[in-house]
């Protein structure tokens, strides 16, 4: 089966970071920050990482303008100023991007798509772009920091836990048969974390006014 890797660097040691990637054979980091520095991690910052991949005979990729949690088109946000995600999927740039990635996975690259989040249920690694993957056939493993792997199944479990605790209780729309079905409840958990974690541009504004 097809498999694609997600990691989040967090403030990790670089030396850490390259353990994580070296106990699943990762060769080639892509890089999805919209942004590719680091202002707690330094080391993480965009040319450092590459040299020290390099160093370590691994490939660094950045497509934080393809594949990245920012963008300057107005139209991909919603009425209360979030990135909306699945507008954003439905783009040419978004799909060039993973057909980037799914291009470089045929010619034998172990690929981990990287952000800056710890927890993948906090990033747009995993509830914007690993969604695509696992559509498109691909088993996606989410690394964590002690280097267990949580697949985008768990993920999803998860996030049916974090925003429907009471689905298997009996309802009153159970009884009238209007229950809905697990893969909509999944659907509707993946447009919930997006309100919860994308980025709010208007938000921004904000605090940029202050």
């Amino acid at each position: 089966m097809k498999e694609i890797f997600t990691i989040g660097h967090s403030t990790h040691t670089i030396e850490h970071f390259l353990y994580l990637l070296e106990l699943h054979k990762i060769n080639c980091v892509v890089d999805v920050r919209s942004t590719p520095y680091s202002k707690y991690a330094s080391q993480f910052n965009s040319d450092q990482l590459k040299k020290f991949l390099k160093e370590n005979d691994m490939h660094y990729i950045f497509m934080g303008k393809e594949l990245g949690a920012r963008w300057e088109d107005r139209s991909l946000y919603t009425k209360d100023g979030y990135l909306d995600f699945e507008k954003v999927r439905k783009t040419s740039l978004f799909n060039s991007g993973i057909g980037r990635v799914e291009d470089g996975i045929a010619k034998g690259f172990n690929i981990a798509l990287m952000c800056t989040e710890k927890d993948p249920i906090d990033c747009h690694r995993t509830i914007l772009v690993a969604p695509k993957f696992y559509g498109n056939g691909y088993e996606v493993k989410n690394i964590l920091e002690n280097g267990d792997i949580q697949t985008q199944e768990d993920i999803e479990n998860g996030l049916l836990d974090m925003y429907f605790p009471d689905r298997m209780q009996v309802t009153i729309f159970e009884v009238l048969g209007d229950k809905k079905s697990d893969a909509e409840l999944i659907k509707e958990t993946y447009k919930l974390r997006n309100r919860d974690i994308g980025y709010n541009i208007e938000k921004e504004k904000i605090e940029v006014s202050l």
